[in-house]
C-alpha cells in the first residue's frame, strides 16, 4: 500500500473534490434521466430520494477512489514524459492523433446508438467510456508504430550538424590505440584503400590489427575501386571517401602514410590493455572455421593475410 506521504496533498484534495463532483453529477443525472423517460415507475417523492441517494453513493465511491486515480494519473504522466523524451515531437503527435481518432470513433458510436438509447445521460456516459477505451488503444498503437519506426532506422551520428560516422586511416592501424577508438566510437569504417596501403607497406602488425577489427565485426569495410601509388594519392582517395560518406577521418601523425588532413588524432585515445584486445581475438576465434575475413580480406589456410578484398558494400 502506498503511503499518504507519497502523494501531493494539494493535488490529492483537488482530485478528490473533482471526483466527488463528477460522481454526484453522473449518478444524479443518470437516474433523473431514467425517471424523465419512465415517470410512472414510482411516486415523485420517492424519485427525488433515489436521485439523491444515487448521486451520494457514486460521489462517495469516486471520492474514496482518489488515491488509485492519483496513481493512475501519475503513471500516465510519467509514461507521457518518457514518450516525449524518447520519441520527441513525433511521440506527441502520436498521442494527439490517438485522442483525435478516439473522439471520431466515439462520435460514430453516438450516431449509431442515439436511435436505440433515449436516455441522454446514459448515452453520454457510454460515449465517454468508448472514447476513453479507444484513446488508450489508439495512443498505444500509434506510439508503438512510431517506436518501431525508430528502431528500424539506422543510427544517426552528427558532427557540426552533419550526419557522420568515422573513417580509420591506414596510420591508425600502426598503433594499438585503434582498438580503444573503435570501442568508444560509433559507425566506424575502414576502406579497401586502407587495406591496400597496409599491404603495400608490409606492416604485419598493422595488417593483424586490421584483420582483428574487420573479422570481429567491430569495423565495417567501405568498397573502394580507386587506385593509388604514393602517400599523397592515398590521402586523396581517403579524403574523397570521407567526404562522400560524410565520415570523420581518424589518423595518427607518425603512423603509416601519416594522418589525413583534418583528421581526429588517434593519440587522443588511451592505449588498451591486453585483456581489451583479447576481446577482439576471442570474437575472431569464434569464426576460426571460416577461410575468409568477413568485411575485410582473404585469409589463407595457414593464417596469412591475402591481398584480395572480398566485401561488396
Amino acid at each position: 500500500m502506498v503511503e499518504t506521504s507519497k502523494y501531493d496533498k494539494k493535488k490529492l484534495i483537488i482530485l478528490r473534490a473533482v471526483l466527488i463532483a463528477v460522481g454526484a453529477a453522473v449518478g444524479g443525472t443518470a437516474v433523473w434521466q431514467y425517471f424523465v423517460y419512465y415517470p410512472d415507475v414510482m411516486k415523485r417523492e420517492l424519485q427525488i430520494v433515489i436521485i439523491v441517494v444515487s448521486a451520494v453513493v457514486l460521489a462517495t465511491i469516486l471520492g474514496l477512489s482518489a488515491k488509485p486515480f492519483y496513481r493512475l494519473g501519475a503513471s500516465i504522466g510519467a509514461q507521457f514524459e518518457s514518450l516525449v523524451s524518447s520519441l520527441g515531437a513525433r511521440g506527441v503527435v502520436a498521442v494527439v492523433s490517438g485522442f483525435v481518432a478516439a473522439c471520431m470513433i466515439g462520435f460514430l458510436f453516438d450516431v449509431i446508438i442515439r436511435d436505440y438509447l433515449q436516455l441522454i445521460a446514459v448515452r453520454v456516459l457510454a460515449d465517454v467510456l468508448v472514447v476513453i477505451v479507444f484513446a488508450a488503444i489508439c495512443c498505444f498503437g500509434f506510439t508503438k508504430w512510431i517506436a518501431a519506426g525508430e528502431e528500424t532506422e539506422e543510427p544517426i551520428f552528427e558532427h557540426n550538424g552533419k550526419i557522420v560516422g568515422y573513417l580509420l586511416g591506414a596510420s591508425c592501424f600502426s598503433d594499438d590505440r585503434v582498438f580503444t577508438a573503435v570501442k568508444v566510437l560509433y559507425n566506424v569504417k575502414a576502406s579497401e584503400a586502407t587495406f591496400r596501403a597496409l599491404w603495400q607497406k608490409g606492416d604485419a602488425d598493422a595488417l593483424e590489427r586490421f584483420r582483428l577489427l574487420t573479422m570481429s565485426g567491430a569495423v565495417d569495410t567501405v568498397k573502394c575501386a580507386k587506385e593509388f601509388i604514393t602517400a599523397e594519392e592515398y590521402a586523396a582517395v581517403e579524403a574523397d571517401i570521407a567526404a562522400e560518406k560524410r565520415l570523420i577521418p581518424i589518423g595518427l601523425g607518425d603512423g603509416i602514410y601519416n594522418a589525413l588532413a583534418g583528421a581526429v588524432d588517434l593519440a587522443a585515445f588511451v592505449p588498451p590493455s591486453g585483456d581489451f584486445i583479447s576481446e577482439y581475438k576471442a570474437a575472431v576465434a569464434d569464426k576460426s572455421g571460416q577461410k575468409t575475413v568477413e568485411d575485410g580480406c582473404d585469409e589463407s589456410a595457414d593464417g596469412a593475410t591475402g591481398g584480395a578484398i572480398i566485401i561488396d558494400k
